[in-house]
């Protein structure tokens, strides 16, 4: 959750959308080190809103089930040998862990008030260092995103972070625009479970993505120890985009304006190969495949990825129709995942059912997403 991304923003709102829209028990939170979440999470605590959990993690206290908040921090630091920014998720156990780690981004930023700032002469090696030492873990972003990940800075994970570090990064986020099959076709991705995280940048977009976790109770520990798969403890399903309505699916020609297809690895424009690309998910990941080829696989067994539409890319379902489901089904995780078609009909009638219904099962046709821009459900009219 990217808390600095809207004035309405603010922890107290998240922390409400999760328990009363979205059925979330769970939300890490990467601006929680900002200058100003940090003095909102100071109120919440002062408030006795927001509580230590003895295992780790906040919880958030008010009225109805508690919702744990874990608390942490987005940096950007510059992979030196291709001179190509990269971002990096810390989480933190605790309030003292972040408020420790926020300091140390303090002396490196140039703005502590904003998010996912570069830090000065700082690299990844370091921010590992400093995140494990205060018994957090980091969790490279987007790993695929054609700006600011770690496999579009570097054709490896260990170009970037050494496996010597490794112990502090138990994951990669995958990103809206791949998904587990995609994903699992890298070797060296074999050693790193999974997380589907939203991403979000405004309430109603929190659990686009997320996770379905194993754990004995909401903490921090427990989190680590899904992340590692320790003691029964796992990541038991990952909920994500169908990877074509990504923003970044397809190989995108910037001078010809549109999507470039054709079967993967596409790495040219077919009107002109000395145009300009952005190198789609889809590509990138056939691209490093090949390069991959001669690293050992670590066998595991993955969760399942369910891919889900979010009720919001379901065409003519507006404010209203949102409004009468979340009245009807109490969340949105209810209207995508519980609901029958005879009970969404009774709601919002027999064609918005039917949508919601083949969005669910994976029945719609979709146009991939490239370029920046999300793909699209098509519906026959």
């Amino acid at each position: 959750m990217k808390i600095t991304a809207a004035r309405s923003l603010t922890l107290a709102s998240i922390l409400k959308e999760c328990r009363e829209r979205k059925g979330i028990q769970i939300i890490g939170v990467i601006d929680a080190a900002a200058e100003g979440a940090l003095d909102d999470l100071n109120r919440l605590m002062a408030e006795g809103m927001v509580v230590e959990q003895p295992g780790g993690g906040l919880a958030y206290v008010g009225e109805g089930e508690p919702v744990t908040l874990i608390p942490g921090a987005e940096v950007e630091v510059v992979h030196a040998a291709r001179g190509r920014p990269v971002h990096l998720l810390c989480y933190l156990p605790g309030a003292g862990e972040l408020r420790e780690f926020a300091g140390w981004l303090r002396a490196r930023v140039k703005n502590p008030r904003l998010s996912t700032q570069r830090l000065h002469d700082t690299a990844a090696a370091e921010v590992v260092a400093q995140v494990g030492q205060l018994g957090g873990i980091l969790i490279p972003a987007h790993i695929f995103t054609p700006h600011k990940a770690a496999l579009a800075a570097a054709s490896s994970v260990a170009e970037v972070i050494s496996p010597a570090l490794w112990q502090h990064v138990p994951a990669v986020e995958l990103g809206l625009s791949s998904d587990t099959t995609l994903a699992d076709m890298l070797p060296e991705l074999s050693r790193f479970t999974f997380v589907t995280n939203s991403d979000a940048h405004s309430t109603g977009k929190i659990a686009r993505e997320y996770n379905l976790l194993h754990l004995a109770e909401p903490t921090f520990r427990e989190l680590v120890m899904a992340l590692r798969e320790e003691q029964g403890r796992r990541v038991a399903a990952n909920y994500g985009l169908d990877p074509r309505l990504g923003k970044y699916h397809r190989t995108y020609c910037t001078i010809c304006d549109r999507r470039v297809e054709g079967e993967p690895p596409v790495t040219a424009c077919p009107a002109d190969p000395a145009h300009p690309l952005v190198l789609g998910v889809l590509d990138r990941i056939y691209l490093y495949r090949e390069q991959q080829a001669g690293l050992e696989r670590v066998v595991r067994q993955r969760p399942p990825y369910i891919h889900q539409v979010p009720l919001e890319f379901v065409p003519g379902l507006g404010k209203q129709a949102m409004g009468r489901l979340l009245a009807a089904f109490g969340t949105e995780m209810g209207v995508l995942h519980r609901a029958t078609q005879d009970e969404l009909t009774e709601v919002v009638g027999p064609k918005l059912a039917r949508l919601v219904v083949a969005a669910r099962e994976g029945r719609l046709e979709v146009e991939s997403g490239a370029g920046g821009v999300y793909g699209k459900i098509l519906v026959e009219t």
